[in-house]
């Protein structure tokens, strides 16, 4: 067993920002592990970065893991896979990011630049908070959730698990989003939304349900 060894769960776009997030804290002396790698269910590279591409099968057990995929349903089911694996959860935040020392941080959050995190914050394992996003006091975000960059949650808010806002996503304070929902890019958020559902828009409606669980098709 290794707690020296780390994986990204994945080797797209959100894993490559991920990696870097990782390494820059490295750089800074606020992690230090000794070995970093890409893992994914079938490598179609041996290289991401520079980082090697390993396997799942080929991992190191006992090792962290940190997973960076865009899509919470995907998200559910990884962690699910990786805690069968034997992996250790790990959380990740930038050195540019602001975190609260008043907020709840649990494991498998991924904290990008510029994030700011206030006060009383909680955020639930395995979420994903993309960068510039502000998080305002008192908010609550469930597990294996996205918020997309710059995304701007008032204080109060509750956010249930499952659930994506899309990039520039605007939420009122105080307001509820439902569980296993999708937020679309640039919404303004005024009033609740209910669970598994999508919402777009200035005010944001509801145009139909989320029946495929999907973000990106």
């Amino acid at each position: 067993m290794s707690l020296d060894h780390w994986y990204i769960y994945g080797a797209g776009g959100l894993g490559i920002e991920t990696m870097d997030i990782l390494q820059s804290a490295i750089r800074r002396g606020l992690q230090k592990p000794h070995h970093c790698a890409f893992i994914v269910d079938h490598p179609t590279a041996t290289e991401v970065l520079g980082f090697p591409v390993v396997a799942v099968g080929d991992h190191v057990p006992g090792a962290k893991v940190t997973i960076a995929v865009g899509e919470p349903f995907a998200r559910k089911a990884l962690l699910e896979k990786v805690e069968g694996l034997g992996l250790v959860l790990q959380s990740i935040f930038s050195p540019d990011a602001f975190i609260s020392e008043y907020a709840e941080i649990a494991d498998g959050v991924i904290v990008a630049p510029h994030v700011s995190i206030q006060a009383t914050a909680k955020i639930g394992r395995n979420v994903a908070v993309n960068t510039a996003s502000i998080l305002g006091h008192d908010i609550v975000v469930g597990e294996n959730c996205v918020v997309s960059s710059m995304v701007n949650l008032g204080g109060g808010t509750q956010v249930g698990t499952l659930s994506y806002l899309g990039m520039g996503a605007l939420v009122k304070e105080r307001v509820q989003i439902g569980h296993s929902s999708i937020v679309g890019m640039g919404s303004v958020v005024h009033i609740d939304i209910p669970d598994e559902v999508i919402a777009l828009g200035n005010p944001a409606r509801v145009v139909r349900r989320n029946e495929d669980k999907k973000v990106f098709k």
